[in-house]
């Protein structure tokens, strides 16, 4: 049964086929938490969503969530979606366009299991900030309210799993930290369960109690954030200009970061080296260490990796200053990171 307890998710030996496509491997997922289902663009991330909502069928495997069955296709069980008790909010929020945002939730309300207390719309709405909108008809809203109106409908119904599909994936910039930021808060005083579907990287370490990582179909790593994504097999999903380290939000010097999730991503590209200790910097966060590695990429850059006090630190710099610091293995050296950099 699952290591994260009675009402954790477990997912089996599965194995998916649409057309040439094959999606396969085995999960675990704790509750309460947030597990990240992470990878590249065509990976398979939505259908492994698919398939725990019991919206695909599988070639075989088993789901589980908790002591219950909810697929096996060995022997045949299989609970239909609507009987899963779980909560799904897509990519393109799929609201009822002929009923306004209350409709909407009323709708939800009345999907609530008769045995499990009916959460308070109001209540919701008021976290999900949508209060405002509870009498504007759907068309009249904005990519952003339609998300916050589209999770406020599957908070209501009361589900004991929620699944996310990119949430967020129509914002940017302020918006979509806010939108993360307000996830993160509701998953933690709710104490629901989540799976939420992400490909940047920004969002899955702010977001992640546990992680699991596909590529080409397959479940490549899944486990707790802190040793997924410190795995080499991790960094081989990120692009290039992603490669860095997740370090926790308690990191950071600077009291007004932006950060207050459970954790951040620093890309070798924002973080300086000094071979001396710097003085009179504006950057709060100067970290001693020493230099435990380097490694020439193909086009001549080298990464170094630092061994700090805030954990292992990834920077990007060219040869020539490898060169002209003359910087060696096991050398003391500085890590130098602007907050809002990160």
């Amino acid at each position: 049964m699952s290591e994260f307890g009675p009402e954790g998710l477990c997912v089996e030996d599965l194995r998916l086929l649409q057309g040439k496509f094959e999606l396969r491997g085995s999960f675990r997922a704790p509750a309460p938490g947030v597990t990240v289902v992470f990878g590249p663009s065509g990976a398979g991330k939505s259908s492994l969503l698919r398939v725990v909502a019991g919206l695909e069928r599988p070639a075989s495997g088993v789901i589980r969530y908790g002591d219950e069955v909810l697929e096996d296709v060995a022997t045949g069980v299989r609970r239909p979606p609507h009987a899963r008790d779980i909560g799904m909010v897509f990519q393109d929020s799929r609201l009822f366009p002929h009923l306004t945002v209350s409709g909407n939730l009323e709708y939800a309300v009345r999907r609530c299991p008769a045995e499990r207390t009916r959460p308070d719309v109001s209540a919701i709405a008021e976290e999900v900030e949508i209060s405002h909108l509870l009498e504007r008809p759907v068309g009249r809203l904005s990519g952003g309210e339609r998300g916050r109106v589209a999770l406020a409908r599957a908070l209501v119904s009361a589900p004991r799993l929620l699944l996310l599909d990119e949430p967020f994936a129509a914002l940017d910039g302020r918006l979509r930290r806010s939108f993360v930021s307000m996830l993160g808060e509701i998953a933690k005083r709710q104490a629901i369960p989540m799976l939420v579907v992400t490909h940047l990287i920004d969002d899955a370490v702010e977001l992640a109690d546990h992680v699991v990582a596909l590529r080409d179909g397959e479940i490549v790593a899944a486990g707790s954030a802190h040793e997924v994504m410190a795995g080499g097999v991790f960094g081989d999903l990120l692009d290039r200009r992603d490669h860095g380290v997740r370090l926790t939000s308690g990191a950071l010097a600077d009291e007004d970061s932006p950060h207050a999730g459970k954790g951040v991503w620093l890309r070798a590209d924002n973080v300086l080296v000094a071979a001396e200790e710097p003085r009179g910097l504006s950057a709060r966060n100067v970290w001693p260490g020493k230099l435990a590695g380097m490694e020439v990429e193909p086009d001549g850059a080298v990464v170094l990796r630092l061994a700090c006090d805030v954990g292992t630190v990834l920077a990007r710099v060219t040869a020539a200053a490898v060169r002209d610091l003359e910087l060696e293995v096991d050398q003391p050296i500085w890590a130098v990171v602007k907050t809002h950099a990160v």
